[in-house]
Parts: structure tokens; C-alpha cells; sequence
């Protein structure tokens, strides 16, 4: 027992040194899903919204959904999108998202590969879109039942444009062209996920990503923490946070942003 609360204490740990793409916490890599998934598909929504009457009406929607594919290999194909919209009468305040399709191991080998193609997009920060292709070498450092952890290493190629819209307007450019990027990132991260028990669980991933150039020590660090409260065998209230640090940025803004939602994920 004590050797056990000591290993989660250390995972603990090594999830919060460690805290990018917008890589994300599948619905595969919780622990209560990973352990009772018996189909070839499995579909998942998650969905909150929230409205407020101020001189406008504001409107914040929140969607992620996430559809799987089991094969025999013991692999999976993974599709993923997620888009944050909110709106204030007509106006776009925020209209950021990301589409994803990822293909890997489901947590059998020891050393496994796993490739990734992406999509981004972020208006309120001035990304037009970010495009990503590449590949990993897995590691299961431990997966037993309640519990596991994983790492991986690879390297991406991101291809990016930017304005300068999320700019403040005393930092403006004289001449504020769209800018244009591509590089190739080292990536690293850790994936950790922990079932309390059988109708709470949480599942976090964390990512160091490097540019291989000159600039190969100004990192993008993002983490990406869930917790699920199960209501019913398919519906789950469901908390979201996710940070990102980035002093590599094309335009001038803010290094570090964060957010938060609440919402319901049904599944089947």
C-alpha cells in the first residue's frame, strides 16, 4: 500500500515538471475506458454552452467530439475536432479549434510508433492556421489496472500563418503583414491517467516541443488535464483545463494562456 501511494505521488510529479500542437486527452487514454472497451467503435461528445444578456447577448459554446476505431493489430485510429466559439450578438469574440486524426497503439506493446496529422486554427490570437504532420516512439513505462503511464519522443513538421489581430495596439507593426512559418519541433511529452474509483477518473498529457533550429531552447510547453464524474454508464460531467507556454511565437503576444470549462460527454 505504501509502495503504491509512493509510485502515484511520483507520477503526480512527473506529470506537473512536465507540463505544443494542441495535443489532447483522448477518451481511449482514461483508464475506465481503456479497461472496458469491448466494440470496434467508440464515439464520444463533449458539449457545454453558456449564455449571458449583458447590452448584447453572449454566447459561449464549447464542442469536442472524438469517434475511434479498433483493429486487430491492436491499434487504433483516432478522429478528433474540437472548436471553442463565442459570440457577443453578431460579433466573434473567440473561434479557436483544432482537427486531428491520430493512429497508435491501444496500450498493448512496450514500444509502439504512433503518427498524427493536424489542423489548427485560433482567431483572438491572429493564428490563421497551424498544419502538422508527425510521427513518435512510444513507451509504456507502467499500465496496470487503475492506473498507467506513458511516454514518447518524435519529431513534427508545423506548417503556420498568423496576422497580427491578437496584437495589442500600442505593439503594432509599422507594417503588419501576414507572417509565415515552417519548421520542424522536437516532441516529448508524458501521458498519465488514474482511476479513483469506478465513477471518478482523471487523465492528463503534457508536451515539451523544441524548434530544431537556433531557437531549439525556446519551447512550447502545453498540458492538458480531465476529470471525469460519471452519471451514467454513457454520460459523464466532465472537467477541462489546458495551458499553453510559447516564447516562440511569430507576433508579439502574451507567452502563456490558459482556460477552463465545465461541461457533459456522452459516449457509445
Amino acid at each position: 500500500m505504501i509502495k503504491a501511494f509512493f509510485k502515484i505521488q511520483y507520477c503526480v510529479f512527473l506529470i506537473l515538471i512536465s507540463w505544443s500542437t494542441a495535443a489532447q486527452v483522448l477518451s481511449i487514454d482514461r483508464e475506465i475506458e481503456s479497461d472496458s472497451i469491448k466494440n470496434k467503435w467508440l464515439h464520444s461528445v463533449d458539449f457545454s454552452l453558456s449564455s449571458d444578456k449583458l447590452k448584447k447577448n453572449l454566447l459561449d459554446v464549447n464542442s469536442r467530439i472524438e469517434t475511434t476505431r479498433f483493429f486487430t493489430n491492436d491499434y487504433v485510429l483516432v478522429g478528433s475536432a474540437n472548436n471553442e466559439l463565442t459570440l457577443n450578438g453578431n460579433d466573434v469574440l473567440q473561434n479557436e479549434g483544432y482537427v486531428q486524426l491520430r493512429y497508435r497503439d491501444n496500450d498493448k506493446r512496450q514500444w509502439s510508433d504512433e503518427s498524427y496529422v493536424q489542423y489548427q486554427w485560433n482567431d483572438a490570437l491572429g493564428m490563421e492556421y497551424r498544419q502538422v504532420l508527425g510521427s513518435n516512439l512510444r513507451m509504456r513505462i507502467f499500465d496496470r489496472k487503475g492506473i498507467d503511464l506513458y511516454s514518447g519522443l518524435g519529431v513534427f513538421y508545423e506548417k503556420e500563418r498568423w496576422n497580427w489581430s491578437g496584437v495589442d495596439d500600442l505593439v503594432l507593426s509599422t507594417n503588419p503583414n501576414v507572417l509565415n512559418r515552417d519548421l520542424y519541433r522536437l516532441n516529448h511529452y508524458w501521458k498519465f491517467a488514474y482511476a479513483l474509483n469506478e465513477n471518478l477518473d482523471i487523465s492528463a498529457v503534457s508536451y515539451f516541443q523544441f524548434p530544431l533550429n537556433g531557437n531549439f531552447t525556446n519551447m512550447r510547453w502545453y498540458w492538458d488535464l480531465k476529470t471525469n464524474l460519471k452519471i451514467s454508464k454513457k454520460t459523464s460531467f466532465v472537467i477541462h483545463y489546458d495551458h499553453t507556454y510559447d516564447n516562440y511565437r511569430l507576433v508579439p503576444i502574451a507567452k502563456y494562456y490558459y482556460s477552463i470549462d465545465f461541461g457533459v460527454q456522452v459516449k457509445w
